[in-house]
């Protein structure tokens, strides 16, 4: 059987070849959304591949994770967590969260297989549902098992007129338990460790094999309504115009200026925009923009409410529209562990694997653990920086470019 670097590839294409046997025909690529079908499924073979992987007490939560625990020499010392997600988004990609939890079941049946007992408990978790959905709530797995989900989350409604809680009862979780189960307390695991692909380009194009992640991006979401004047799209001189659509179409290339114009690394996407009406001899009176803003940089990103707002109503007037901005905090700015960035930055250099610190633009369920345990994350180059696409790939062998040094650049807690 192939191996690499001792690790058997057969098994990894096993299971690769497994989960991706789960999925909606109805799309091109990997779709494996949450509360589907393909996703019950998958989740029924994932349970059966944790017990083949030797681990015990494998059972869904609460809060709807797949866990299982390799026992340690010390059953009452804090577990290690290792882990990802298994859901996509629609027309997703093979690796996005996959890799984690199919590497942490790699880590498991290794360690096993060699006759290694660590000191520590080993905890392996499919969290459930991080991906995006119709309801607009992230990682409701691994916030549900931090105790961040709430009652009043429970209510949020699908376009369809779901609720959030209805659709967790018609799979098989009970919502109340989900909200109230038994969460661990603070400082109850050593420490969490997440393995996924970057979903950016720097490892790909500077050739390292490894991302230290320093930081993962806060994320502020805005919905944006302008108020201008309706009027007949042929009788209305353009210098008398109000015309709402107009703002929003400025204040979307604003956004985007403002993000370019952060110092630190920081992006603006403008999801949205809508006039509200749809007669094409009507200038639009009343207008809409969604958008968000992610970054690591706090000083820009506690500023963003103050600093944006002013930008986008001096645009909004331009054209005689007054605006009103509604804000919405996604996540906060959230640290990986300084002595955990330094140990896989160690660990790496000892593989012969080069490494840099990268910040993470994108949210995981390593966000919500940072409140149970010191939580560290290790990032693998996807070919072009390509994710949440069928074209998301990373190949099995690492190839190091000559301008990637094994330490590129120290990690740093902050």
């Amino acid at each position: 059987m192939e191996t690499l670097d001792g690790i058997s590839t057969g098994r990894i294409d096993r299971l690769f070849a497994g989960i991706e046997a789960f999925v909606d025909p109805a799309f091109d690529g990997w779709t494996r959304t949450v509360f589907s079908p393909s996703y019950r499924a998958e989740r029924s073979w994932m349970t059966e591949e944790f017990i083949l992987a030797g681990l015990e007490g494998v059972r869904v939560d609460d809060f709807g994770n797949i866990v299982g625990i390799l026992p340690g020499r010390y059953s009452d010392a804090k577990p290690i967590v290792i882990g990802s997600h298994t859901d996509t988004v629609e027309r997703g990609g093979r690796f996005d969260g996959i890799v984690g939890v199919l590497g942490a079941l790699e880590v498991a049946q290794r360690i096993k297989e060699s006759g290694s007992v660590l000191n520590r408990p080993l905890m392996v978790i499919d969290f459930f549902g991080e991906e995006a959905n119709p309801f607009g709530l992230t990682c409701l797995g691994s916030r549900a098992l931090a105790g961040s989900l709430t009652v009043t989350d429970l209510e949020r409604v699908s376009p369809e007129g779901k609720r959030l809680g209805d659709a967790m009862q018609s799979f098989g979780l009970d919502p109340s338990r989900a909200v109230s189960g038994k969460h661990p307390a603070q400082g109850s695991w050593h420490a969490y460790l997440e393995l996924h692909i970057e979903q950016s380009s720097t490892l790909d194009q500077t050739g390292c094999n490894i991302g230290v992640v320093s930081a993962i991006a806060g994320i502020k979401r805005l919905v944006g309504r302008y108020m201008g004047q309706y009027d007949h799209a042929g009788g209305a001189r353009m210098k008398t115009r109000k015309d709402a659509l107009l703002a929003a179409a400025s204040s979307a290339l604003a956004l985007h200026e403002f993000a370019c114009g952060s110092p630190e690394y920081a992006v603006a996407t403008t999801t949205h925009i809508d006039s509200l009406q749809l007669a094409q001899n009507v200038v639009p009176g009343r207008s809409e923009l969604r958008a968000e803003l992610r970054s690591t940089d706090s000083a820009w990103f506690g500023a963003i409410e103050k600093d944006l707002a002013l930008r986008l109503s001096m645009r909004a007037a331009e054209f005689g529209c007054e605006l009103d901005v509604e804000w919405f905090l996604d996540n906060e700015i959230t640290h990986t562990d300084a002595t955990l960035q330094e140990t896989i930055a160690a660990a790496s250099t000892s593989l012969g694997l080069t490494w840099t610190a990268v910040p993470s633009g994108a949210t995981h369920d390593s966000v919500h653990m940072t409140g149970i345990a010191p939580m560290g994350m290790i990032f693998i180059p996807s070919i072009d920086g390509r994710s949440h696409c069928p074209e998301e790939f990373t190949p099995k062998k690492r190839h190091t470019q000559r301008h990637c040094g094994t330490r590129k650049k120290r990690p740093s807690g902050r």
